[in-house]
């Protein structure tokens, strides 16, 4: 506090004598030879404010220079400290108000008095500073609710010339008018004083200023009545409300519950020559793969996040689907109206002991930076994750994402299948103009691929068969018997780079560029040609590129957005089980296009129209085309 008032002195104190001694106010006198003039005014407040010292002040009253000083170089010195935060606004204004109920200068104080002033013809009387009335026919007079703005411009206009009544075209404080209403917050007597020195200085008539005094009055009147009802229903209204209504319990503030809906049409069309395929997860019958369907569907999700403390956060979320497929949560109309599965889709603690670090357990949102290439969007993860975000410097930041999954608890079996995952990437945002990420994740998953069942054991290996899996991915049959039960040949290791630039020149539209590339490094062709028994082309990448333009994201009516890519995604690029379910209808070995068109139809309330086209890499044929219609309201 110290040094702030040290500087506002220094910075004022500077100022205010490069002022005086230019325009030479230094050396202005009062009017009647004593200190007690505008110069004195100021010097005396300046020291009342601690801006300058006792000797300070006797000293800029003794410069020389013989210069008087104006109201308009006084003024300008009220401003500049005003500006300067020395000084408050109000203060100027009170300032203001002594300065313009004095005399200028000495030879106005010395000349005689004028004659009476008729109320039809006021003669000319040029004020010495035009600024200076100005000042308070606007900063005071208007604001204070004396004036109206039309009425202080009128009397501006009256500044250095003659003029009568008739000449004029409005009449100050007419009966019949209204002015604009400003509360009065300044003394009255003061204000009554400022439109008698208009009349002393010939720009107010007298019948002119007893109209304006009577308005004034009346209006002072007014607010006193209305004050006193405010304040009375005030006192009522809040022991009503005391009496009423009942306290919110503390506890719930720290609750939020949130949720969305959507309601979707769907239709699967399927290519004439499309060939038959077993299903990957039940070899005894045929997936479809030739009849076209048409389908309404639903998914419903509803959450609630819990504040315990200031750096822990608990969460549960109810999703519909189905228990036996992780990768959806869609539910699908004509089951005879039997009643839909509510599923817990998330439930975990998140722990930020710093801005920088986050700990998750439980069952919680993908943790990483992804694309569907790899991951289904509605794919939550079960395990213990890490974030660290530090900062590098103002525009860029370096985000670390890790983790631990266990995919498939196995009983009596120390080979569980887990996924270890670890991401680097990097963040820059230029202002919300421009931002741009990068990232290269690992995921790696162990004890996934299958192992071949003996005639002797021939069921020892039955969990390395998966529990949920699409199509895609090269598989051989690890049962010894006539019954064929399905495992991975591959393991996945998969490396995946992937970047986005947000460009925000146009905002609120922006413009999304994305581009992914994954590639299983733990495909061995040797293992698993001789797992499968023939030749197995290797086919490990997986690429998607597009654009996204509009507003990010759709909150009101009348909002939009629309997206193309282009995905490519080989056999065994990734697992195909958590793998995207829309495009080609889930799974891997497939290419094309998809595109959306989403538009805001209300408050968080809009429609989606979605087309995706996809065909086979390799292999028998397989085309399919997905039509999505869809309804979405969040909460």
């Amino acid at each position: 506090m110290e040094k702030i008032t040290i500087m506002r002195y220094l910075i004022a104190s500077t100022w205010m004598f490069v002022l005086l001694l230019i325009t030479g106010i230094a050396s202005a006198a009062s009017t009647d030879g004593s200190k007690t003039g505008e110069m004195d005014m100021l010097v005396n407040m300046l020291r009342d404010k601690g801006l300058i010292t006792a000797e300070d002040s006797a000293t800029i009253l003794k410069q020389p220079g013989g210069g008087t000083a104006s109201r308009s170089d006084i003024k300008a010195v009220i401003d500049l400290l005003r500006s300067k935060g020395s000084i408050s606004d109000q203060e100027a204004v009170n300032f203001l108000q002594k300065l313009t109920a004095k005399p200028v200068k000495e030879e106005q104080a010395a000349a005689p008095a004028p004659e009476k002033i008729e109320p039809d013809m006021v003669p000319a009387i040029s004020p010495d500073d035009e600024d200076t009335v100005k000042a308070t026919l606007n900063m005071i007079l208007v604001k204070q609710g004396v004036l109206g703005s039309d009425e202080a411009e009128q009397i501006s206009e009256r500044l250095g010339k003659k003029w009568t009544k008739s000449d004029e075209s409005d009449v100050i404080a007419a009966p019949d008018v209204e002015i604009e209403y400003h509360r009065t917050t300044l003394p009255r007597e003061g204000l009554l004083s400022d439109v008698d020195q208009l009349v002393a200085e010939g720009l107010l008539a007298k019948d002119e200023a007893e109209r304006v005094k009577a308005r004034f009055l009346r209006k002072l009147s007014l607010e006193r009545v209305t004050d006193d009802i405010g304040t009375n229903l005030r006192q009522d209204l809040h022991s009503q409300i005391e009496e009423k209504i009942v306290p919110i319990p503390e506890w719930t503030r720290r609750f939020k519950l949130s949720g969305d809906i959507r309601l979707r049409y769907e239709g699967d069309f399927f290519g004439n020559n499309n060939a038959d395929f077993l299903s990957p997860s039940n070899t005894s019958a045929l997936f479809n793969s030739q009849v076209d369907r048409q389908r309404f569907q639903m998914r419903a999700r509803l959450g609630v996040t819990a504040q315990v403390n200031d750096q822990v956060e608990a969460g549960i979320g109810l999703a519909t689907g189905s228990a036996s497929n992780p990768v959806s949560t869609t539910t699908t109309f004509g089951d005879f109206f039997d009643r839909q599965t509510f599923l817990l889709d998330l439930g975990y603690l998140k722990w930020t002991p710093s801005p920088s670090v986050t700990l998750w357990g439980g069952r919680f949102p993908n943790p990483f930076f992804f694309s569907d290439l790899v991951w289904s969007p509605n794919l939550n993860f079960d395990g213990m994750a890490l974030s660290l975000t530090p900062r590098l410097t103002s525009h860029i930041d370096l985000f670390l994402n890790g983790g631990a999954f266990p995919v498939q608890e196995v009983e009596l079996s120390s080979h569980d299948k887990w996924l270890y995952a670890g991401q680097l990437g990097v963040r820059y945002q230029n202002e919300e103009k421009l931002t741009a990420k990068l990232a290269a994740a690992y995921y790696f998953f162990d004890n996934m691929n299958g192992i071949a069942n003996t005639t002797s054991n021939p069921t020892a290996n039955n969990w390395t068969a998966p529990a949920f899996q699409e199509k895609g991915n090269t598989l051989f049959d690890i049962s010894p018997t006539s019954t064929i039960l399905t495992a991975y040949a591959s393991k996945f290791h998969e490396l995946d780079i992937i970047g986005t630039l947000d460009l925000g020149y146009w905002d609120p539209v922006r413009v999304i560029l994305l581009a992914d590339y994954v590639n299983n490094l733990g495909f061995n062709q040797n293992v698993v040609n001789a797992l499968t028994g023939t030749s197995v082309k290797k086919e490990t990448e997986g690429y998607q590129f597009g654009v996204t333009v509009g507003y990010p994201v759709i909150t009101a009516f009348g909002q939009w957005n629309t997206y193309l890519y282009y995905k490519h995604l080989e056999s065994d690029a990734v697992c195909d089980a958590f793998a995207d379910p829309d495009f080609h209808l889930g799974g891997t070995n497939a290419k094309g296009w998809q595109t959306a068109v989403n538009f805001g139809l209300a408050k968080n309330t809009w429609l989606t129209a979605r087309w995706l086209t996809a065909n086979e890499i390799s292999g028998p044929p397989l085309s399919i085309d997905v039509f999505q219609l869809d309804l979405n309201a969040r909460f």
